[in-house]
């Protein structure tokens, strides 16, 4: 076996990163300082939301999840899709909220309404606060309209987790993060994501109160007494609540300001890539990606193909050794929470069937995608996928 070159994802930078490392390093500001306002200003534009900062993504949804449970009195639910990182449903299980699970529509894996609405037929006298949380799959958004219609119907909030989907919008023209009806959309800036700073994460939303309290939970609950503003003393504060450190610092904000300037530029690259992949892979047997319709607006994020396991007589791990042996790395987004032992054991009432996504699971793979990747990378990837689905790739052990 050799060693893969070819990686599913790598961060893009350059020279003007290390500008932005080295002029903050320089200017003795650590935290707390002027790159993170001016990183939040590079986020709203893009979302069209008053955007803040957090020390990641996870710290994002905890924090968020942490306020609107708050908010209530009584039991809480989230409802995410069984196709998620467990970041989200990790949170709230921690923060007390029971979870609930749905299936994914089968077209683009995104959480699917007629499953949802299901379930919120069935638990929605339940509980005092129920957020429903579509992920935007690999950058192509949900179907928020129909996501919308069911929350309204059972009273349910939205929070949609956007962390694929920055500098993306819903319909070629909304970005993603301005959806009228959702009470808050959150991002992650992990090294793969389209705005890759690090580490960090963000919430956008309209909602000043809700904004007020991000801003104080990341860092200690700390607010200043103001009848002391004008002492030129030691800073006066009071904590009025336990809060934690979950501030973004200022290294982070700096690189992701940087990046969230050209984020379109980015998002143009990967698109660019993902049409040359569409394209090949049109009309190929035994495979399918997220079909044209359903990519308008994405952000690219990641290029998921499903290949019909059965059909080829392969399973997973052969899919991937045909790959890793070229000295090419796929990746698998995600193992369904389902399947994991965390949420495995769940209340029937609190999960649905997954007829799509165990349908789609044994053939899931992301394709390598990212700006800065060449056209060869892409062919040599396509030459792969080729030979899978004609046969020319044997599992192991076979001859």
């Amino acid at each position: 076996m050799t060693e893969a070159d070819l990686p599913y994802a790598r961060p893009h930078w350059d020279a003007e990163e290390a500008h932005a490392l080295m002029a903050t390093l320089e200017s003795g500001f650590w935290t707390n300082g002027s790159q993170v306002a001016r990183f939040e200003e590079e986020l709203e534009r893009l979302t069209g939301a008053p955007t803040v900062t957090l020390s990641s993504g996870t710290s994002a949804v905890f924090a968020l999840l942490h306020a609107l449970g708050r908010a209530v009195t009584g039991p809480k639910l989230l409802v995410s899709p069984t196709l998620n990182f467990a970041a989200g449903p990790a949170s709230a299980r921690l923060l007390g909220w029971d979870v609930a699970l749905c299936d994914v529509s089968p077209e683009d894996l995104t959480l699917c309404p007629e499953s949802l609405g299901e379930l919120l037929e069935r638990v929605h006298g339940d509980y005092a606060r129920i957020v429903v949380l579509p992920v935007h799959y690999a950058g192509h958004c949900a179907d928020m309209v129909a996501l919308t219609a069911r929350c309204e119907r059972y009273g349910a909030d939205l929070v949609e987790d956007a962390c694929h989907a920055v500098g993306g919008t819903y319909d070629g023209v909304r970005p993603v993060g301005s959806w009228p009806a959702s009470v808050a959309a959150y991002f992650s800036f992990h090294p793969t994501k389209p705005i890759a700073a690090g580490e960090g994460g963000a919430v956008s939303t309209t909602d000043a109160g809700l904004l007020r309290q991000l801003r104080l939970a990341r860092n200690h609950n700390m607010a200043p007494v103001e009848e002391h503003m004008g002492d030129h003393g030691p800073w006066p504060y009071t904590i009025e609540a336990p809060g934690m450190n979950l501030r973004l610092s200022e290294f982070n904000a700096a690189v992701g300001a940087v990046q969230a300037g050209r984020a379109e530029e980015s998002r143009l690259a990967r698109a660019r890539l993902a049409a040359r992949y569409h394209d090949a892979l049109d009309g190929l047997p035994y495979v399918r990606a997220v079909p044209e319709g359903r990519r308008a607006g994405s952000a690219h994020h990641l290029f998921p193909v499903v290949f019909d396991v059965e059909g080829l007589g392969l399973s997973k791990k052969d899919l991937l050794a045909a790959f890793f042996d070229r000295r090419i790395r796929c990746q698998v987004h995600y193992t369904p929470l389902h399947r994991l032992p965390a949420f495995a054991e769940n209340e029937p009432r609190l999960t649905t069937d997954f007829k799509a996504m165990d349908a789609a699971f044994p053939g899931l793979v992301s394709l390598p995608l990212w700006r800065g990747m060449t056209d060869d990378d892409c062919d040599r990837v396509i030459g792969v996928v080729t030979d899978i689905v004609h046969g020319s790739t044997q599992p192991r052990g076979r001859s």
